[in-house]
């Protein structure tokens, strides 16, 4: 597999190349601000290369490029379903992964990365679905 680049944003890596519509919207939310004006920073990887890459393939390759982000984000086959719950993954290997819908995905990656929540704050808020939608 090839090397992930390097950034100081988290990686949005596509791992599942069967519906493109879905790939682009999921994106486009992905992307998009938000109505207070935040959005995610990520770099995104859409390299076939990393088709149906496992987990911790993902998490080796991320960490090898020592980049500064806490937090890696995976479009699988499942972030492709309606919302778009994107894996997101720790890259410190201490806290199991949980599904985010690509609108909040903004906040995963601002607070993670500034520090200013902590893992638990996100995947203590899970819905009944064991999907992150936002504090209620």
């Amino acid at each position: 597999m090839p090397a992930l680049p390097r950034t100081e944003n988290s990686l949005l890596v596509r791992t599942t190349f069967a519906d493109e519509k879905a790939w682009i919207d999921a994106l486009s939310v992905v992307l998009t601000e938000n109505d207070d004006g935040f959005r995610a920073y990520v770099e995104v990887v859409d390299d076939p290369a990393w088709e149906n890459a496992d987990l911790e393939r993902l998490r080796e390759a991320a960490r090898a490029t020592e980049n500064q982000a806490a937090v890696l984000f995976v479009v699988d086959h499942a972030a492709l379903e309606p919302d778009y719950p994107i894996l997101v993954v720790d890259l410190d290997d201490s806290h199991q992964p949980f599904r985010c819908v690509a609108y909040e995905l903004w906040g995963i990656d601002n607070n993670l990365n500034l520090a200013n929540m902590d893992w638990e704050d996100f995947a203590g808020n899970l819905g009944p679905d064991s999907i992150f939608r936002g504090f209620i």
